[in-house]
């Protein structure tokens, strides 16, 4: 951009995430020490396209704008389907010397789900009896599990989270 700043700056905050492809994911890319209104910024390996990638250039205020990029659900499905671990790069070019500056987020996405086996299972009356379900996929351990219509009641139900292990629990 012409006119802009060398010292021109791009910041995404946190720079690596853990992501669930069960809903979408917003990265902003803060740009300061900027003169005017940018548009146009670049966002890769993104590019607009519906139902996968939003970009937005944000407005300025000051000599500071937040560009978004919001990934779709069904899009971080798709990408994990590639690599769990996916990089993304907002970039603006500053200067007359055309100067490109950067920043980046490394995502990590996770697509959990649960696990209850055998789904049926016959059992007696006079003896108790334990349920298990493991939870895969997970980034870390998870905390107070649902357990449905079951709660923890003395003498009728014990339940208990279980210890990650990996990305499993």
């Amino acid at each position: 951009i012409s006119g802009t700043s060398q010292t021109s700056k791009l910041t995404i905050t946190p720079s690596t995430k853990d992501v669930i492809a069960t809903e979408n994911h917003e990265i902003s890319c803060v740009l300061t020490d900027i003169p005017s209104q940018i548009s146009g910024v670049l966002w890769t390996p993104a590019v607009d396209t519906a139902n996968e990638y939003t970009l937005e250039d944000g407005t300025i205020s000051g000599t500071s704008q937040t560009s978004k990029l919001t990934i779709s659900a069904a899009k971080l499905v798709s990408l994990k389907s590639t690599s769990a671990t996916q990089t993304f790069t907002c970039k603006i070019t500053v200067g007359t010397s055309n100067t490109e500056v950067t920043a980046t987020q490394t995502i990590t996405i996770y697509n959990p789900s649960a696990a209850i086996t055998p789904s049926t299972e016959n059992v007696y009356a006079v003896e108790n009896h334990e349920i298990s379900c493991v939870l895969t996929d997970i980034p870390s351990q998870i905390s107070g599990v649902l357990w449905a219509p079951a709660t923890d009641i003395t003498n009728e139900y014990t339940l208990e989270d279980g210890t990650i292990s990996g990305t499993s629990q």
